[in-house]
């Protein structure tokens, strides 16, 4: 045991003591944000790394600076005069001092070789010496320091670690206040920092106001991100467990409405369908051309929409809702474009479980409204209630109306019931038997699930439970869809 401990030791200050001060990075550039549209003030942009899985928060006035992480750790090959790394007396530890040039906030972090953050803390230091205690498995790890107008890099070969939990503790004494493991890095002067692996995708996601939207992104250069922001009223759904599908007795039920316990998170959802304006705003900001395709969209080469007298014509160079249904909701949009525009506005379509569970609001029946769905209540097919129901009128609109023309659910949502069907997440499949919790859905590549019922379809297919399908690049004329957010 004192033979290993004594040559770990010696190969770490070995290690340590042979690197030359290399002080470059392979990608260090600044993103700002602007906002347009409803409202040109950002609020505040979260920024998470898709591969890493670690994100960012960037308040307003600030900009983001990124780092490659991978390639700044493959080019630190010495240390800094201001820092030194050697051994604990305790066995797998090791200690870090630097010299802090200013007061102030400081993260020190510790990087495998392929650029994972592997511990880090933030702490308040006063200018002068500062010592900490790290913990680290064995293997090869950089060190960073990033503080008020100064950084340092350093290689420890930890040939002894068995840390199952590694961390930092700050063990000088000029210390003020030091926070708890942190997965980014900051510094002062309105920039915030952030590690990124080269080609990983970056979601930005920003607020203004009640409004939420997000946008994409594979960094190349210094840009500026200009997020759209959009009217989009929502309905906090709050988390709870219900039972999914329907019993064997409820009328109209097919065999693919297997009852099974879901427990969901707490989420959001658009109070109403998407509505002709909406994605008439969304097409021509994004420069749709009058096929439906587009370049600057995440599913390149799938048409999104086709033009409709009810819905939206291409005239010129723009996509127009058709006169008189502005406020009605968007139809022939393909899944495609339905995931498109909820991307954009920052959110992703529903799950069936999400819009099982918010259509039905606390209700056991067979709709929101009870055991029966009138014309008062919902657009469908009157001539056709359901289970011997009677409606006041039998001679139904015969094609969409504006969304929010009959009274709210439970939750605050209008039309989950007729208008039009409205597109989810998931594939096309038999449910599950077990208990779920936040379930995905399956995968299906050819067909997706859309809900709800709709303006030409009898009350039977406007139940909560019901379930449609469709191929997932067709628009139809009665299937619309309405947006998620997740916390």
């Amino acid at each position: 045991m004192k033979s290993r401990f004594s040559i770990s030791h010696l190969m770490l200050a070995f290690c340590f003591l042979g690197f030359i001060s290399i002080k470059t990075v392979a990608l260090n550039y600044t993103i700002s944000f602007t906002g347009s549209g409803t409202s040109s003030t950002v609020d505040n942009v979260t920024v998470q790394n898709i591969t890493k899985g670690t994100s960012v928060t960037v308040p307003a006035g600030n900009v983001l600076n990124l780092s490659d992480a991978a390639n700044a750790v493959e080019q630190v090959s010495a240390h800094d005069e201001m820092i030194r790394v050697y051994p604990s007396s305790v066995d797998e530890k090791s200690i870090v001092s630097f010299f802090a040039k200013q007061a102030g906030s400081t993260q020190l972090n510790a990087y495998s070789l392929d650029g994972r953050k592997i511990t880090g803390i933030s702490s308040d230091l006063q200018a002068g010496s500062n010592t900490f205690e790290i913990s680290l498995p064995k293997g090869i790890f950089v060190i960073q320091v990033v503080g008020n107008d100064y950084s340092y890099n350093a290689k420890i070969l930890n040939l002894s670690g068995k840390q199952s939990n590694p961390g930092i503790i700050y063990i000088g004494k000029e210390k003020n206040v030091s926070s708890g493991p942190q997965k980014t890095k900051s510094s002062t002067f309105g920039i915030i920092r952030m590690t990124y692996i080269a080609g990983d995708q970056l979601l930005y996601t920003a607020t203004s106001g009640t409004y939420i939207t997000s946008v994409p992104d594979i960094p190349s250069a210094n840009k500026t991100v200009n997020f759209v922001f959009s009217i989009l009223p929502t309905s906090i759904i709050p988390a709870g467990t219900f039972t999914m599908g329907s019993p064997e007795t409820e009328v109209g039920r097919n065999s693919d409405e297997t009852q099974h316990t879901v427990t969901l998170s707490a989420f959001r959802m658009s109070k109403y369908d998407i509505t002709n304006s909406q994605y008439a705003a969304f097409l021509n900001t994004k420069g749709i051309s009058s096929n439906g395709l587009g370049t600057d969209i995440v599913y390149y080469g799938q048409a999104l929409i086709s033009e409709s007298d009810w819905g939206l014509h291409y005239s010129g160079s723009q996509w127009i809702p058709v006169a008189g249904y502005e406020n009605n909701p968007v139809i022939f949009v393909s899944w495609y474009g339905a995931m498109e525009f909820a991307t954009y506005v920052g959110g992703t379509l529903p799950t069936e479980a999400q819009w099982e569970y918010a259509c039905r609001a606390g209700t056991t029946t067979p709709f929101n409204t009870g055991n029966f769905l009138t014309n008062l209540q919902a657009n469908y097919d009157w001539s056709q209630p359901y289970n011997g129901g009677t409606n006041t009128v039998t001679t139904s609109p015969g094609r969409t109306l504006p969304v929010g023309s009959y009274p709210a659910n439970g939750y605050g949502l209008y039309d989950m019931h007729g208008n039009v069907y409205q597109w989810c997440s998931d594939g096309y499949d038999d449910y599950p038997t077990t208990d779920q919790t936040n379930p995905t859905g399956a995968f299906n590549d050819i067909v997706r699930v859309y809900r709800g019922g709709s303006w030409n379809w009898n009350a039977e297919y406007c139940r909560s439970a019901r379930r449609s399908c469709n191929i997932l690049h067709d628009g139809l004329s009665n299937v619309g869809f309405r947006v998620a957010f997740v916390p």
